[in-house]
């Protein structure tokens, strides 16, 4: 009986405890469906929110200055690191440029021996103080070697496209650009290297009195600055003057390379007005080519080294101007007879095609001093008041000598409705010397100098016969004017022409051909 009753009243217990667990079972979702619609309602305040969410949206305001804090740091993480490596890139493209200058540019070439024969390995730009050595001199140091090598780049390769204005005042027409108001452009390129150079020599003074560097830098350097002042304009000849002073006093021993400072001093002189000095560089010029004379004017006798021989011609031809431009006519063309005669007796091959390149590029040149030593012939013929036919017949063989040098290094047989051959820029010279780097410079300045030698010897030749025979002195200006001027646009000079040749040239052609139409 007692078992019975504890059996319903734990049965009565059971009930009650699944009853109250399915009440509350029922009313859970009407009490959170309820919290819903109130949150839903007033999201906008915190105190109405459960404790977690409120801190929740105090963090996020709190979150926002720190966010921006790490935004500017990876700004400023990202710019260091795009800094560094733009430096880097810089830096290593500004020393690989100045390697390859080192390696490539100065390097010493691979001569063959055909050019060491002629001697063209000395009429190279010599960059490095040493012909025999490549590179620069290690004795200037980091910067002085980085200077030289900028400089070197700033001739050959240019700057920006800034320009260097010198006053009218202080400069020649035609030393530069004629630009507005009188004013005269300088090109930038010589300004940058003159600048480098003057640095540097700094540098190389003080290493010269140490006895460190090569025996021919400082020469070297003072040369190339010279040329460089001489380039700039009549401004600057005075200071071009006491450089290549300097570079002569600098030599160690006098070397055949003599030569040219010489012959630079003698035409500064010259044209400074300074005629005393100018006759002495230019006797000594003379001298240096002649280890075994002494006698001032023209040798007897042609020097067996074809450098000296270059030498010695570019001396006489600037020694027949000399008394040509100073009113001493009689020894002018006795000093162009004798140079003339001097180059006839070197023998001259039989056929241009038969020889190599460095041959031939050497018997041009002496054909070429021989066409300029013609002109100067010629104009002083005609000023002792000899028959015009001598100084056309002597302008004419200078005329066809230039041609022909234009001819051999171009390979070119463009014609004008004559017999004569005419360049233009779409004529290039020859591979086999522009692929030579001991060749390339001195074939181009033999290209530049037969252009404008053929030139002015047709436009003399013009002005001889204009009187006599108009249409045979057009004739004459219109070869002048195809030599000259640029093929691409007509009226215009060709590249390398000289403003105030071409000046002279197209305002004779253009005032005879109007004369002759009317």
């Amino acid at each position: 009986m007692i078992k019975s009753r504890a059996k319903v009243m734990h049965f009565m217990f059971r009930a009650k405890t699944v009853l109250r667990a399915t009440r509350t079972s029922i009313l859970r979702p009407a009490i959170n469906s309820s919290f819903i619609r109130f949150s839903s309602s007033n999201p906008s305040r915190p105190e109405d929110l459960p404790p977690a969410q409120t801190h929740s949206v105090q963090e996020g305001f709190a979150q926002g200055p720190i966010f921006v804090l790490n935004v500017a740091k990876r700004f400023i993480k990202f710019f260091i690191i795009g800094g560094v490596l733009l430096g880097f890139t810089t830096g290593l493209l500004f020393e690989g440029t100045h390697i390859w200058v080192e390696n490539v540019e100065f390097a010493l070439p691979q001569d063959d021996e055909e050019t060491r024969r002629w001697e063209w390995n000395l009429e190279r730009e010599n960059w490095t103080g040493d012909l025999e050595a490549a590179g620069t001199d290690p004795a200037l140091g980091i910067r002085g070697r980085h200077l030289v090598r900028a400089a070197w780049m700033a001739q050959h390769w240019g700057v920006d496209q800034s320009t260097v204005i010198v006053s009218s005042d202080s400069v020649k027409n035609d030393d530069g650009l004629l630009g507005p108001r009188g004013l005269v452009i300088i090109d930038p390129r010589l300004v940058r290297a003159e600048n480098f150079l003057r640095d540097v020599i700094l540098i190389a003074e003080q290493k010269s009195i140490e006895g460190k560097l090569r025996p021919w830098t400082m020469t070297q350097l003072l040369s190339l600055h010279a040329s460089v002042l001489d380039r700039m304009g009549s401004e600057s000849m005075i200071n071009a003057k006491a450089q290549y002073e300097r570079a002569w006093s600098a030599q160690p021993f006098i070397a055949p390379q003599s030569a040219r400072i010489a012959l630079k001093l003698g035409d500064l002189n010259r044209r400074l007005g300074d005629d005393t000095g100018a006759l002495a560089w230019l006797n000594r010029a003379i001298h240096v080519t002649q280890s075994q004379s002494e006698s001032s004017g023209v040798p007897p006798s042609m020097p067996s080294s074809p450098y000296a021989q270059r030498s010695l011609l570019y001396a006489l031809s600037s020694l027949s101007a000399f008394y040509a431009t100073t009113g001493k006519l009689t020894e002018a063309q006795s000093t162009a007879e004798a140079s003339l005669d001097l180059i006839r007796s070197v023998r001259q091959p039989e056929s241009i095609a038969s020889i190599s390149p460095p041959h031939a590029l050497h018997a041009l040149t002496l054909l070429q001093r021989s066409s300029v030593l013609a002109i100067h012939l010629a104009e002083v013929l005609y000023a002792q008041n000899k028959p015009t036919i001598v100084s056309t017949q002597w302008l004419s063989t200078a005329a066809e000598s230039s041609e022909r040098v234009i001819r051999v290094l171009t390979r070119s047989s463009l014609n004008t409705g004559t017999d004569r051959a005419f360049v233009t820029p779409a004529n290039i010279i020859q591979p086999s010397y522009l692929n030579d780097a001991s060749l390339k410079r001195p074939a181009t300045s033999l290209y530049r100098d037969s252009r404008r030698t053929a030139a002015e010897a047709w436009n003399l030749t013009g002005t001889l016969l204009e009187n006599k025979d108009p249409k045979a002195a057009l004739v004459a200006y219109e070869h002048a004017v195809h030599l000259a001027g640029s093929s691409e646009e007509h009226g215009k000079p060709a590249d390398k022409t000289l403003k105030v040749d071409w000046e002279i040239i197209w305002g004779n052609y253009t005032r005879l051909k109007s004369k002759i139409r009317t």
